[in-house]
């Protein structure tokens, strides 16, 4: 087990990763793409019309074309939903000049059209049911104020990283920060003052971190960045140069925060997630305690020396 210390000044020769936009983390649902839901579903409406030549008159199956109607508009999109509509009403208009023989041009359209808009309208809901539902998993993974992952969002992708570390036995490190006398800020400044320091954090953050890197805020005015396959001295480099990118944000909004940082290294995979965020949080204090504006760093699982 290695451990250093960071403090104002000093500097990391060790290189981190390279500098791109963060993400977000918000699951969705099944992963069914739209192309692959139009197909399955044209597929499967051209099937019911075969079968309803087939079946003859005595058996009604237009209620049946909704099934796959429903599905290409849920994982589709509306405009899937609208040409699968068309395509089962006219699928029912060819059916039943074979099953009942000849109509009048009038009642056919009538006929058509009403099957139409029942499918059209079938469509429409639970493409906003869909939209609806998407939202409320976003937001239920999302923070409002800074448009970071939250925390449940935050853990959830740690497990997978963690598993993912176990697997390939690749490192996984952490950094866990907490602005610095925030309470402080609220209180003289008002909190107006303390939600644009959080959010220029977010927003730092959120850019001086790998796309495939998880940014969260943790709670009041805590945050975390997940780094999978990142070792200590990439860890470390990697905080020196977000603690100097927060102090030049901050200060160019004259923004009276400072912030301490943790920095947990696992060169063999912790038992759970909680383990990580503990081992984060405990450094993240011993930074505080040494003057803050600063960060501690320890690896787990293997020895390391600081630059």
């Amino acid at each position: 087990m290695a451990e250093v210390a960071g403090r104002p000044g000093e500097t990391e020769g060790a290189q981190g990763p390279a500098g791109a936009p963060g993400r977000d983390v918000a699951s969705g649902l099944p992963a069914i793409r739209p192309p692959v839901a139009a197909i399955g579903a044209a597929a499967t409406v051209l099937a019911l019309a075969w079968a309803d030549v087939h079946v003859g008159p005595g058996v009604d199956l237009t209620l049946l074309y909704l099934v796959p109607v429903g599905f290409g508009t849920f994982f589709g999109g509306f405009g899937v939903g609208a040409a699968l509509s068309i395509l089962a009403a006219v699928c029912g208009l060819v059916t039943s000049r074979f099953l009942v023989g000849h109509h009048s041009p009038a009642l056919a359209a009538w006929n058509a059209a009403q099957q139409m808009g029942v499918f059209l309208v079938l469509a429409g809901v639970l493409d906003a049911l869909h939209r609806r539902l998407l939202h409320e998993k976003h937001a239920a993974r999302t923070d409002v104020l800074t448009g970071l992952a939250n925390r449940r969002a935050f853990v959830e992708a740690a497990w997978m990283e963690l598993e993912r570390a176990r697997r390939h036995g690749r490192p996984l490190s952490l950094l866990y920060l907490d602005c610095d006398d925030f309470k402080g800020v609220n209180d003289r400044l008002g909190h107006v003052v303390g939600d644009r320091v959080l959010s220029v954090v977010a927003s730092t953050l959120r850019e001086g971190v790998r796309g495939h890197d998880t940014v969260a805020r943790l709670g009041g005015d805590e945050f975390g960045v997940l780094l999978p396959e990142i070792d200590g001295s990439g860890a470390v480099a990697l905080a020196e140069r977000l603690r100097a990118r927060l102090g030049e944000a901050l200060s160019r909004q004259a923004l009276p925060v400072t912030l301490s940082m943790g920095v947990a290294t696992f060169a063999a995979p912790p038992a759970s997630v909680d383990e990580m965020i503990l081992r984060a949080d405990e450094l993240m204090y011993e930074a505080k305690r040494s003057g803050k504006d600063g960060w501690r760093a320890e690896t787990w699982g293997a020895t390391e020396t600081a630059a």
